[in-house]
């Protein structure tokens, strides 16, 4: 081996290496070290007696900083940024459409956003506990509590299972207080529809929809039966999975309603339809339609 031409070599090499870790450690000492905004979940206030409850499923959230959207958050989160001192937040409640997850994550509207002024702090974490109620420009067509003895709902011609339970057992509970409650056996269907038929806005421009809490044993199908001239049209519009515990879901009205203009009146329905084996059972709760007037 030649060392007087191995020995250059190996110099150029170290004196490169050391180069390139002089340049990686100037590179961290410039990297700018981040704020942070810790967004937590939304709590909400409603007037139970006008607006019901203030039980809600606000997963997302969008946040802007001075008018700039940064994009769409899951609940609590925690937003890096690269800017320090005093911005205006706010804070967009959003949420999963139709309660399926591989929806698109939307603004939910009828709720306010939430404002506020905050202070970024290199290194540090400012914290933002978001408020919302409801827009003064929401219209409560039908709240269904089954507080009173009388429900808003009742049987249709399809049903085959045994009466709506107004369930006071705590464990079935969501909140204090009742829930309607369907046992369901056999080769049974349980279909239930408001008494009353409602008018709803068919113009895209005002949303329309449903919120609903519930927990079942079986797939539960909501949808409209709309009375047109001459004829009643029965449509669904989703059908919720299974859920072991109680959950909420914002149901979409806007798109069906529009598509039928000639429509004078809708009725909200619910099914479950029990083709396995045992009885099984259907929680629903706080079932509200609201567009905006």
């Amino acid at each position: 081996m030649d060392i007087n031409k191995t020995c250059p070599a190996i110099a150029k090499y170290t004196l490169l290496i050391v180069l390139i870790c002089l340049l990686f450690t100037a590179c961290r000492q410039r990297a700018v070290e981040p704020s942070y905004l810790r967004v937590e979940s939304f709590v909400v206030s409603t007037n139970n007696l006008t607006q019901g409850t203030n039980n809600q499923n606000i997963t997302e959230a969008i946040v802007y900083i001075n008018d700039q959207n940064l994009g769409v958050y899951h609940l609590p989160a925690l937003v890096p940024l690269t800017i320090e001192g005093s911005y205006k937040v706010e804070i967009a409640p959003a949420i999963i459409e139709n309660a399926i997850a591989s929806n698109l994550r939307f603004p939910y509207t009828f709720l306010t956003a939430f404002d506020t002024l905050i202070t970024l702090t290199k290194g540090a974490t400012a914290i933002v506990h978001p408020r919302s109620v409801y827009r003064s420009t929401v219209k409560f067509v039908m709240i269904e509590d089954f507080e009173n003895p009388t429900p808003l709902i009742g049987k249709t011609t399809f049903n085959t299972a045994d009466t709506l339970i107004r369930d006071s057992l705590p464990a079935d509970n969501l909140e204090k207080g009742h829930c309607a409650l369907f046992e369901i056996k056999d080769g049974q269907t349980m279909e239930y529809a408001t008494r009353s038929e409602y008018s709803l806005p068919t113009s895209t421009s005002s949303e329309t929809f449903v919120e609903i809490n519930y927990k079942t044993e079986l797939p539960l199908a909501i949808g409209l039966y709309i009375d047109e001239p001459n004829t009643i049209i029965k449509t669904g519009v989703v059908t919720l999975n299974p859920k072991e515990n109680w959950s909420k879901a914002y149901i979409k009205l806007t798109n069906l309603v529009s598509t039928k203009p000639t429509g004078t009146k809708f009725s909200l329905f619910i099914s479950a339809a029990n083709t396995g084996s045992g009885p099984q059972k259907v929680f629903v709760d706080n079932i509200k339609i609201i567009h905006f007037e």
